[in-house]
């Protein structure tokens, strides 16, 4: 970023991208450059590191499941939401002495809501289960404490760089891990710590009316970054069609292709350097659409230059923008 000094704009801050360069070429800000990007400039959740554990519980299923579910014979469970707190005997998030980019994370007291459906041997459900369990129980004489397959806590090393999230609290915020879950308030990821569980059913016992899970549980350190991306093209989107008689616009269009945007995202750095289009031109195109094959090549010869032509070949858009990297500022560090 930098202040524009020569053109007397007084405060006004511009980028690289859109400042002024040589008139006569393509300006992307009113004829956008339409097809597929070598590269994408992508923002995405990146995991800097990440740990997992197994742990396994017995609990009562608090229902007569012969008498009231006799074709039971097997199960499929889901976490739905995993509830903490934070504290002695609950969730504690440490600084380790000497080791600043790394943190200890105490996990104790979790109580975990089970989505638990009932099939008989043909496969058809019966019902839905909904049921909580306690996993590593603070107290060990808890029910489903178990010193080898459910103890009272563990603790995990965890290397998170740029640390954790924080509660919204403007006096006295607080360190917290982020649960990703099934539940409407937890099925997103945050910056720092996030944990998540993946369930397994060990045991259905529909005589002592009680269940066996075994839970894994992962911590992630998350961060989001900006990087760039080799790009094979959109999404090829399947299309479900409507079945009418009738004869009409309408019924021509829902029978007809998805819309698409064909507008492409700028390709930022070396070679292309297409930043560089953002600009005003003398000549103007159509707004809104993508410049053909024939405006560009005329445009191109009046300027010398085909950086808005999508089909530029690498070396042909590598060297206009580098001829117009002493305006435009692109590939540069200002």
């Amino acid at each position: 970023m930098k202040t524009c000094k020569k053109c007397n704009c007084g405060n006004r801050i511009i980028s690289n991208a859109v400042r002024q360069t040589k008139p006569g070429c393509m300006d992307v800000c009113t004829t956008p450059i339409c097809g597929d990007p070598k590269l994408l400039s992508i923002m995405a959740p990146l995991v800097y590191d990440e740990i997992g554990v197994n742990l396994c519980a017995t609990f009562d299923l608090d229902v007569d499941v012969s008498t009231e579910y006799p074709s039971a014979c097997s199960a499929v469970v889901q976490v739905i939401n995993i509830i903490y707190g934070y504290g002695e005997n609950a969730v504690e998030i440490e600084d380790i002495a000497k080791r600043p980019n790394c943190l200890r994370i105490t996990l104790s007291n979790l109580t975990v809501q089970f989505a638990i459906k009932l099939y008989d041997d043909h496969c058809n459900l019966l019902d839905t289960l909904f049921r909580t369990a306690l996993y590593l129980p603070s107290n060990d004489d808890a029910p489903t404490y178990n010193e080898d397959t459910n103890p009272t806590s563990i603790t995990l090393d965890i290397f998170a760089p740029y640390g954790t999230s924080y509660t919204a609290d403007a006096q006295n915020p607080t360190r917290i891990i982020n649960l990703i879950g099934m539940e409407e308030n937890s099925n997103f990821v945050r910056q720092g710590l996030n944990l998540f569980a993946i369930p397994k059913l060990i045991d259905l016992d529909t005589a002592e009316d009680e269940i066996s899970i075994g839970l894994t549980l992962i911590l992630q350190s998350l961060y989001f970054s900006g990087y760039n991306v080799t790009s094979q093209g959109k999404i090829n989107v399947p299309k479900g069609t409507l079945a009418s008689d009738e004869n009409s616009g309408c019924l021509e269009f829902v029978c007809g292709d998805l819309l698409d945007l064909p507008i492409k995202p700028l390709d930022l750095n070396p070679p292309k350097c297409e930043g560089c289009l953002k600009k005003d031109c003398n000549t103007q195109k159509s707004c809104g659409g993508c410049m053909n094959a024939a405006s560009v090549s005329s445009s191109s010869q009046n300027s010398g230059c085909q950086c808005g032509n999508s089909t530029d070949t690498t070396s042909t858009t590598s060297s206009c923008c580098h001829r117009d990297e002493s305006s435009c500022g692109c590939g540069k560090m200002i």
